[in-house]
């Protein structure tokens, strides 16, 4: 059976989507702000503000209010200067040309880099270092060897080349094309940077849509659907450029992640608990440092011996994680709990097949092995932003903790507090200001009528709901 790619493209003026479905399922997941936020890619004539020598980095205004990070491993002028203190190289006051590699991502600013990479249809050119990368992607040897002895013939002196996986269907002359367009640019680039001021954007990066398609259309994708006629027309002059006009594009109104079944589907990513086929389950706990994943038989009971009942949940729950990485873009350190299998072979398998399973993805992924205490350590190489920010934000009532005060430990503080006035002061009137929760709490565990009749004091309730869940101001007169 033909497993049928669709691209869906949901364009709306605040939240953009793009997924990837495979005979239905969700397979690929790029939500996308369109508040002109995204600066991943963009290139800034950035000024040096300050130079840290104890961490070998620096910081960058490059004029968005908040300043990049620099490691001095990211600044690639000539080699020797590798060598050097970062403090030889950089100064305050500085300009200097570097592109954003990572998203601001929670409290970690920005992060940039001096070694310019430019991505084309075909090939990835890097101005700065002399090297020659194949994709990943592409295994089969015969090729790589084949596209890296085209390169070498095309490759200018000193700079660096990486082949894309979609040119293993071009010709050399497109590729040769693709290259001659993206030095042009970065000559265009360089001029910008002698003229701009400091600091300011020099290069920004291409439409999100362009973007993606650009990544995606390595795969073999059979119909591309989107709901906004001006990216519909884009689509198509970008397809006829690359060559893939026989790719089906279809303009179809309405809220199409809902018409073709993604949005259900995208709702599950912001669940901990992911089921398997199985009846076994994953759970998934994301915090700022790492992220923990727990793998379970669940309702799962085998119809074989435990051993190989464990083997196969922990088949099943490799290949969901290896999806659920890429769809929920968790980066960073990942460690995952498999249910523990005393088979040594067992072991060796499931780690290999859980290295396949994540050469699909194409961001960077390092598995490290089994820990001494049997759990997996990987790394997923983090560029932006996790889904979930796109999709979710801080919770009002907790601001972000998970956890709120319990009811009993609410009314205990009030009464403390209260008591505590009256311990001291001849109050005539006690006045309690909190949220709704802290002021429906001294109304019905009868903590206003206790005090009121035994102390004769008036009560004041004001409620305010900008104050965090469960706290509480005291004032008396």
């Amino acid at each position: 059976m033909k497993i049928l790619k669709r691209l869906i493209l949901d364009i709306d003026g605040n939240l953009s989507q793009i997924a990837l479905l495979e005979n239905g399922k969700l397979k690929e997941y790029h939500p996308e702000k369109r508040d002109g936020k995204n600066i991943l890619g963009n290139i800034y004539k950035g000024k040096i503000q300050n130079v840290l020598k104890g961490m070998q980095a620096a910081f960058v205004d490059i004029g968005i209010g908040k300043n990049a990070f620099l490691f001095f491993d990211d600044v690639l002028f000539q080699q020797e200067n590798l060598l050097k203190s970062i403090t030889q190289v950089l100064k305050p006051g500085q300009p200097i040309m570097v592109q954003v590699s990572k998203e601001a991502v929670g409290m970690k600013n920005p992060r940039v880099t001096a070694n310019i990479s430019l991505p084309g249809k075909y090939v990835v050119l890097m101005p700065n270092v002399d090297y020659i990368g194949i994709s990943h992607r592409i295994e089969e040897e015969v090729e790589r060897k084949k596209l890296q002895e085209i390169i070498k013939e095309l490759k200018p002196e000193g700079m660096g080349i990486i082949v894309r996986t979609a040119a293993l269907e071009a010709t050399e002359q497109q590729m040769r094309e693709d290259l001659e367009e993206l030095i042009r640019l970065y000559e265009k680039i360089q001029k910008d940077f002698q003229n701009a001021p400091l600091p300011s954007l020099i290069y920004k990066e291409e439409d999100f849509v362009i973007k993606y398609l650009r990544d995606l259309l390595s795969d073999e994708v059979d119909e591309i659907v989107v709901n906004d006629k001006e990216e519909y027309e884009n689509i198509k002059r970008y397809l006829k450029n690359v060559g893939k006009d026989n790719i089906s594009v279809t303009y179809e109104e309405g809220d199409l992640m809902g018409i073709y079944g993604a949005d259900f589907q995208v709702e599950k990513l912001l669940e901990k608990k992911v089921w398997l086929k199985s009846g076994g389950f994953v759970i998934i706990d994301q915090t700022e440092a790492l992220t923990v994943i727990d793998v379970n038989t669940g309702k799962y009971v085998g119809k074989s011996s435990l051993e190989e009942t464990i083997y196969k949940t922990n088949l099943e729950a490799a290949e969901e994680i290896a999806l659920q990485l890429k769809l929920r873009d968790i980066g960073g350190i990942i460690i995952i709990d498999f249910i523990d299998m005393k088979n040594e072979n067992f072991r060796r398998d499931l780690l290999e097949f859980f290295k396949r399973e994540l050469q699909k993805d194409r961001t960077k992924c390092t598995v490290l092995g089994y820990t001494r205490l049997g759990l997996v350590e990987m790394t997923r190489k983090r560029v932006r932003s996790q889904v979930g920010s796109y999709l979710k934000e801080k919770c009002p009532i907790c601001e972000g903790e998970g956890l709120v005060y319990s009811t009993e430990y609410i009314y205990k503080r009030l009464r403390n507090n209260i008591q505590r006035v009256l311990r001291h002061v001849n109050a005539r009137k006690i006045y309690i200001k909190g949220n709704d929760k802290v002021v429906k709490i001294a109304v019905e565990k009868g903590i206003i009528k206790f005090y009121k009749e035994k102390f004769n004091v008036d009560f004041e309730l004001v409620v305010d709901n900008t104050k965090k869940y469960g706290h509480f101001e005291i004032d008396f007169e």
